[in-house]
């Protein structure tokens, strides 16, 4: 009978971002159980799931990632090789994770011990929020208010051919746009003028929004 020790999956964690010292220890920052949306399909998300595995024999443990909605189909996410050079009683595992999430609603994180039927699923939520709008009395403040800001950029690149765009969400009317920025589209979509792939930005532009409306709160509340 062979004494080597037979990994385990102990436990996962999800987070914003994280870093591994050489000593082994994950620095962890954000921790969340579900992401907010404003559109589907989301912007593509790319998080962290901290995993802890318990005796891990010398050599290569294999670990695969995947993602379903509820008991559907799964999509592989990463894949991972652990070395060791001998048996390890306890690790923990830094991985970084991408998904563009196509619907709301209960997400799970399969954790996989490749060559066995060992898996650990953990849930994720994906919660829907109400489009971010401004009321009257906010737009005046944000006029009258020119230190606040009433405007975000961001730089979007087109997934199928890289071309790069600028895109600002303004939410003060009639405001010029600099020469190479564009505005959201009205639709949540535009098509690129490079490869003609169709680059979904709904989402996008509510987080940016989301953004300006808790900037406009905290301004009128008296907070910096």
């Amino acid at each position: 009978m062979s004494n080597s020790p037979s990994p385990k999956l102990a436990g996962a964690v999800f987070c914003n971002s994280a870093s591994q010292g050489d000593g082994g220890k994950v620095d962890c920052r954000g921790v969340f159980t579900s992401f907010l949306a404003w559109s589907y399909p989301t912007s593509l998300r790319s998080w962290h799931a901290i995993l802890t595995l318990h005796d891990l024999p010398a050599g290569t443990t294999s670990i695969s990632v995947a993602i379903s909605q509820g008991q559907g189909k799964k999509t592989t996410l990463a894949a991972a090789d652990i070395q060791r050079g001998k048996p390890d009683l306890g690790s923990v595992i830094n991985l970084p994770l991408r998904y563009r999430f196509k619907s709301e609603g209960f997400y799970f994180v399969h954790f996989t011990i490749v060559g066995t039927r060992r898996t650990l699923k953990v849930p994720l939520k994906v919660n829907t929020m109400p489009w971010p709008r401004f009321s009257r009395k906010q737009i005046e403040f944000l006029k009258e208010n020119p230190a606040v800001p009433h405007s975000l950029r961001m730089n979007i690149q087109c997934s199928d051919c890289s071309h790069s765009y600028t895109l600002e969400e303004c939410v003060l009317p009639d405001s010029e746009l600099p020469g190479g920025v564009l505005p959201f589209p009205e639709a949540g979509s535009f098509e690129c003028e490079s490869c003609g792939h169709v680059l979904q930005v709904r989402d996008i532009q509510g987080q940016l929004r989301n953004s300006i409306k808790n900037a406009v709160r905290q301004a009128m509340k008296g907070g910096k």
